[in-house]
């Protein structure tokens, strides 16, 4: 099986306007390894992450979130988005899609784009595990939630 991909064009208005940007997923065994750190780096600052331990790598970032960067060091934060950042290259010449080359500061002139690209990086990566989720989850397996109110109540 691909490695997965998804290419991306800058929605926000600005410089980075229609930028094209592909991101490409770590590896399974990379991933993991990322996703463990994540979660040791917040634990280890004071995060309430009630439930989830640094073994339950990816799974438990998905878990947590892209908020869980905020209870990290900022060293830490830095490393661990820089690593994800890897995964992003542009597409400089929109007319010929194959040419790509690693992502460089230069690329990005506002800072929305940064966080944007954080964002779509981070949710390449786990988005799939919050469906899988929810077919574990303890609504999920009673049928849902009984307390709740119909749609549109």
């Amino acid at each position: 099986m691909a490695v997965r991909e998804v290419t991306l064009s800058v929605p926000m208005e600005g410089a980075d306007h229609n930028k094209r940007f592909v991101i490409t997923r770590m590896s399974a065994f990379e991933a993991d390894r990322w996703g463990r750190h994540c979660l040791q780096a917040a634990l280890q600052c004071g995060a309430d992450l009630t439930d989830i331990t640094p073994e339950d790598g990816l799974a438990g970032l998905a878990a947590a979130g892209i908020g869980l960067f905020a209870a990290m060091e900022s060293e830490r934060m830095d490393s661990l988005l820089e690593r994800l950042m890897r995964c992003v290259s542009v597409q400089p010449d929109p007319a010929n899609p194959v040419l790509r080359r690693p992502l460089h500061e230069s690329d990005i002139e506002e800072i929305p784009t940064v966080g944007w690209l954080q964002k779509e990086a981070f949710a390449l990566h786990v988005d799939f595990f919050r469906g899988v989720g929810l077919l574990f989850s303890p609504p999920a397996q009673a049928g849902g939630e009984k307390d709740s109110p119909p749609p549109g109540a």
